[in-house]
């Protein structure tokens, strides 16, 4: 046991179970997949985990975890088991990095600068929401807007002084802490009006809330949407598509991040760039265009397999401006102009919208 989680396991701490290859906070929690972590002092995080405020500390080879509070309901013996799955720590990472290095020599580049970048399989109903709202927007409004529903229509969970005393009683090095919200449930949402939403920021996406929470309570809820776990990419992306507000990118992300479409690849501008370079070349002189979301899954899983979505995620992590001049300087290399920052996986790229996201919108749908 690392000696900072020893000192600390009578506040609480306990280990995940997790070398530096399967699991790495910072390449896993504040770049996109999720709008609910806080950064909350060095090397640590705290966020929301269905009914759960848990505070995750990376250490150098596994990370701690403590469970702050719990909602009604949330059993103390079932939370490693909840932390286990919304990691999905079943799948071995490192031997996916094995097999795609094999396969790729591109990614056979990348990914040793990038141990630990894993997926997290979350709640369908909060994913959802979560990227109707990243539409043309920045991740830290898109984190403001997200903890604006929660507060407002979810349950309190943590509030800050609760929450600062807490994170005081178990080590010095934790930032001051806000409140922590559980996500709102379908019924919770329901009662919001889009007059209320568009009152509190979130604009043109007020109606595809609503829409979408009507949708969803009409045709079987958040059953509906678990159900669509282990059914075919293709048959979820357009079943997800039928959803107000949800294009091709949002519904793959949906697809990916919380409903095991392991397969799925959110496709933006910057993703095509990067498949035209490495597995389309074919394709690098057309305008990208909903047909060829296809074609670009299709080359993902032609090369890495049923695991594609996955190892997309570290070549998109590995554009991210934030990480791009340490890849840079390992490699003897000057950062090439134009890499992706941290907002751009959930704005999209600085270009018009492809004309089936406007029908869906009018704006970028995004990661």
């Amino acid at each position: 046991m690392s000696s900072t989680v020893a000192a600390d396991s009578a506040a609480g701490w306990r280990l995940l179970g997790t070398p530096r290859e399967e699991l790495r906070l910072e390449f896993t929690l504040p770049t996109g997949q999720s709008f609910r972590w806080r950064e909350t002092g060095p090397d640590e995080y705290t966020g929301v985990v269905g009914q759960r405020v848990v505070r995750m500390r990376q250490l150098e080879d596994d990370v701690g975890w403590q469970v702050l509070a719990r909602g009604p309901g949330a059993d103390p013996s079932e939370d490693a088991a909840v932390l286990h799955d919304y990691f999905t720590l079943d799948t071995k990472l490192a031997t996916l990095n094995s097999e795609w290095a094999a396969a790729c020599s591109h990614f056979a580049k990348v990914h040793p600068f990038f141990p630990g970048c894993r997926m997290l399989r979350q709640d369908p109903v909060e994913t959802l929401f979560q990227f109707l709202c990243s539409s043309n927007n920045h991740i830290s409004r898109i984190q403001l807007m997200i903890e604006r529903l929660c507060a407002q229509w979810g349950s309190p969970l943590l509030l800050a002084e609760e929450a600062d005393a807490k994170a005081a009683a178990s080590g010095p090095q934790s930032s001051a802490f806000e409140s922590f919200f559980a996500f709102p449930t379908l019924d919770q949402l329901a009662a919001a009006t889009e007059a209320e939403l568009r009152a509190a920021g979130f604009g043109y996406r007020a109606r595809f809330i609503t829409g979408s929470v009507a949708a969803l309570r009409a045709g079987g809820g958040d059953a509906w949407l678990r159900a669509l776990r282990g059914r075919p990419t293709a048959e979820v992306v357009a079943a997800l598509c039928a959803l107000p507000g949800v294009g091709p990118k949002v519904a793959a992300c949906v697809a990916l991040f919380s409903l095991d479409a392991h397969d799925a690849i959110p496709v933006d501008v910057h993703v095509w760039n990067l498949a035209c370079r490495h597995y389309t070349p074919h394709l690098r002189h057309k305008a990208l265009t909903p047909a060829l979301h296809g074609a670009v899954q299709a080359a993902f899983v032609s090369r890495f397999g049923p695991y594609a979505g996955w190892a997309h995620n570290t070549l998109f992590v590995s554009d991210l401006r934030r990480f791009k001049d340490r890849t840079a300087a390992r490699r003897g290399k000057k950062r090439v102009p134009g890499a992706l920052d941290a907002e751009s996986r959930a704005l999209g790229p600085s270009t018009p919208p492809l004309k089936a996201e406007e029908d869906k919108g009018g704006a970028l749908e995004g990661r």
